[in-house]
């Protein structure tokens, strides 16, 4: 357990006070996805238009527009590159503390079962596949939740919280639930291990035989460990995975492209260019024009960071 705390994302989503944040992402069709990674914060997920494979705790998973996804603490979760269809989402990701205290009847019978990984909803609740009340009763609490972070008037985190409250309540009644299976834990938590490491260490030059080391595995089996996994080899994911911070960055800041290129991770400028152009279908500078242009003439901006 303490090997595993260890390497828990340090960044909080919303404030101390209110671990909560909402986020709208826009990823554009065929190119780079989401990077796997995991939290502790739970994460409620719609999708608005699109779709895409999904990898959820190492099972490839197809959503598409109307669908909701729900993934509770320590759940590994991304898109791999190039399995979009120009995604759009909203998703409100939140810090089980924020729902109540554990030692009262809520908390032990049904918060801290979740977030154990005790009792395991389904990651993706079709729109095709779920009730209409459910859906239409999950599209509304969605919007409150959405128009609450929107506006922030008085006493909006109670509008929150009671909404987050509401759609755990949602689920309990209308979806069914099972024990979390055993059989993949150990798989699971070398690859959380990983992962993290590559978050906290990506800024600099990383081999596969250190990243073999953080699982305690020889250099070979490690490559066919990640690769059976995540469906990629380490040096593609941690390209993924700078590029992802890249691209943030080329569309948040005035940094020069070189000076990105190096802060993530990257010693030789062509071999960036080579990797952005590859996983965005253009050279950073034209990314970051094609950004610029587009906030110009008031079209939308799409944006795949958001952590």
């Amino acid at each position: 357990m303490e090997e595993k705390r260890q390497y828990l994302e340090k960044r909080h989503h919303g404030t101390s006070l209110f671990p909560a944040d909402y986020y709208h992402c826009v990823y554009p069709a065929g190119l780079a996805g989401l990077p796997v990674h995991w939290h502790e914060e739970f994460e409620i997920t719609r999708v608005r238009r699109g779709s895409c494979t999904y990898l959820i705790d190492l099972e490839p998973c197809q959503v598409g527009e109307g669908d909701f996804l729900f993934l509770p603490s320590g759940m590994l979760h991304g898109i791999p590159e190039g399995k979009t269809r120009l995604l759009e989402t909203d998703s409100f990701v939140f810090h089980p503390s924020l729902l109540g205290g554990r030692a009262d009847a809520c908390g032990v019978k049904y918060l801290a079962p979740v977030e154990k990984g005790e009792i395991r909803f389904p990651p993706v609740m079709r729109a095709k596949g779920s009730s209409p009340e459910f859906s239409e009763r999950m599209e509304r609490l969605f919007d409150r939740l959405k128009e609450s972070f929107a506006k922030r008037e008085e006493g909006y985190e109670l509008e929150v919280k009671a909404g987050l409250l509401e759609i755990l309540l949602l689920l309990y009644r209308q979806v069914p639930f099972e024990r979390k299976k055993q059989e993949n834990r150990e798989v699971i938590e070398k690859l959380r291990t990983v992962l993290q490491y590559i978050k906290e260490n990506y800024q600099r030059p990383l081999s596969v035989a250190e990243l073999a080391g953080v699982c305690h595995f020889s250099e070979y089996y490690f490559m066919r460990f990640f690769k059976q996994h995540m469906n990629m080899t380490c040096v593609e994911y941690v390209n993924q995975y700078r590029m992802e911070i890249a691209a943030g960055r080329l569309a948040g800041e005035e940094a020069s492209i070189t000076d990105i290129a190096l802060d993530t991770g990257f010693n030789n400028l062509s071999y960036f260019n080579r990797v952005f152009r590859r996983s965005f279908g253009m050279t950073p500078k034209a990314y970051r024009q094609a950004l610029s242009q587009k906030s110009a003439t008031g079209q939308e901006e799409y944006s795949a960071t958001r952590r």
